[in-house]
């Protein structure tokens, strides 16, 4: 993409060849497969060492990455827990083989192909069943109150937007499947429509205003021009004529939400920064519906220490094992590259030490702290230990502060004693442990005249 953007193409007056041969089809297979895949496992390691997450070392035409000896072994059961809450099956649990059928069955009765292009008929019998299906999927992986809003649109106007467009691309997709023609199925993989025709059919569909789904269609077109743009984000291209280009595979494997967010906090919007400083107050609602109701809890939160300490986000004072827990809370976004792991693990590393400045403050004087943060005298016996909390955790560097994920947290206050979460986190017996037919190990990639080794976990069902 950004190629041709740099190119004289956009604006080039010599008609481009647009045939496609199985030569070039072949050609193109073999660049993602044996040169684009195997080069991004590459940047993976060489950002984690240039983030001083790893070490490398040469030897002749062998590059290998290494963790430091004192790296944090919580990186591992990270990645674990990470993986196992992947919400593509969540996805496909909420999906009706027989609705989907029997939808397809009627769209199929109006697919055609007309000088080699196809055509297909959009109705309400037709639609809707498509629409509640990418509905599901944005549900899937939703994190945020309906009620979020932005400048120029609700989070609920772009829910309503973003589904009307992923229906569309669920009935192109299966349009295009059913053609035999490999080089009219190919020509016809993506949808071409000007612009305007895309505003107008979420409005028709939608019943939003025509501004609100203007501006999101703006939001969500590719921007080449700007850094570190990702086509996931933006999945909508324009050429210059005003005419879209849409992959529906764009829309079809992505978490609509967490990519809306990716786009909205590289803007200013005032309305969104209002919303963000609300996310751990619902954090602080979520953990306190999870744990259970007794009289020996005492519970305190957004507790102002004074002077340039931070606030104690939430905390639990437990009078029957007379211990009491901090927790500083982290709310992000999932991360899906290196980049982004690495900036939410410098936000949890940052956490950690904040957490650390608050139990120096209160060793200092353990009654004093315990009478401000709870309300309760005779703090002196009170056994007092503290963790981050994150949303979406991300590996940590630090190796004594424990960080546990929000949902892992839920988990243990909704399945065991209070007493038993508090000894669970201390210990970080939380943590995922590595499957028996799992190893530590590396994954090998031999590129040009090199071989990179990259660390990894191997399992024997899939071995690297």
């Amino acid at each position: 993409m950004y190629w041709v953007e740099k190119s004289d193409l956009p604006t080039a007056t010599v008609q481009i060849a647009t045939d496609i041969s199985e030569e070039r089809y072949n050609q193109c297979v073999s660049l993602l497969t044996n040169y684009a895949y195997p080069y991004s496992v590459i940047c993976s390691g060489y950002i984690s060492f240039s983030r001083k997450r790893l070490l490398a070392k040469v030897d002749d035409n062998t590059v290998t990455f290494d963790f430091p000896a004192d790296h944090n072994n919580s990186a591992w059961s990270d990645i674990l827990r990470e993986a196992s809450q992947s919400t593509l099956g969540s996805f496909m649990d909420c999906i009706n083989p027989v609705k989907i059928a029997k939808a397809n069955a009627e769209l199929q009765k109006r697919v055609r192909i007309e000088d080699g292009c196809l055509c297909y008929e959009l109705t309400n019998e037709i639609i809707d069943p498509f629409l509640e299906i990418a509905n599901d999927q944005w549900n899937s992986s939703k994190t945020l109150p309906d009620s979020w809003k932005f400048d120029l649109f609700t989070l609920d106007d772009y829910r309503q937007a973003w589904t009307c467009i992923a229906a569309l691309c669920y009935i192109h997709f299966l349009s295009c499947i059913t053609i035999k023609d490999p080089l009219i199925r190919l020509r016809n993989s993506t949808i071409i429509l000007p612009i305007s025709k895309i505003v107008d059919y979420i409005v028709s569909i939608s019943g939003l205003k025509k501004e609100s789904v203007e501006s999101i269609v703006k939001y969500i077109t590719f921007e080449p021009s700007k850094r570190n743009v990702d086509i996931m984000y933006q999945p909508i291209t324009v050429l210059s004529n005003e005419l879209t280009i849409i992959a529906p595979m764009l829309f079809l494997g992505s978490r609509p939400e967490r990519n809306l967010l990716a786009v909205v906090s590289s803007r200013s919007d005032s309305e969104h920064s209002k919303e963000v400083n609300d996310l751990e107050d619902l954090m602080v609602q979520e953990i306190e519906a999870a744990i259970p109701r007794a009289t020996t809890l005492k519970l305190t939160k957004h507790k102002n220490l004074g002077g340039r300490l931070p606030d104690v986000d939430f905390g639990l004072l437990d009078a029957a094992s007379n211990a009491a827990l901090l927790c500083e809370l982290k709310w992000f976004a999932a991360a899906d590259s290196s980049k982004e792991v690495y900036a939410r693990e410098d936000e949890i590393t940052h956490g950690c030490k904040q957490s650390e400045s608050i139990m120096t403050y209160a060793m200092s004087d353990r009654k004093r702290f315990i009478k401000q943060v709870f309300d309760v005298d005779d703090g002196d016996s009170i056994d007092l230990f503290c963790c981050v909390v994150a949303r979406h955790n991300i590996r940590t560097q630090h190796k004594y502060i424990p960080v546990i994920d929000l949902k892992k947290l839920k988990e243990l206050f909704s399945s065991k004693p209070i007493s038993s979460v508090f000894h669970a986190i201390r210990n970080h017996e939380y943590e995922e442990s590595l499957p028996e037919d799992a190893s530590i190990t590396y994954q090998v990639i031999k590129y040009g005249d090199f071989t990179f080794k990259i660390p990894a976990i191997c399992f024997e069902s899939t071995p690297l």
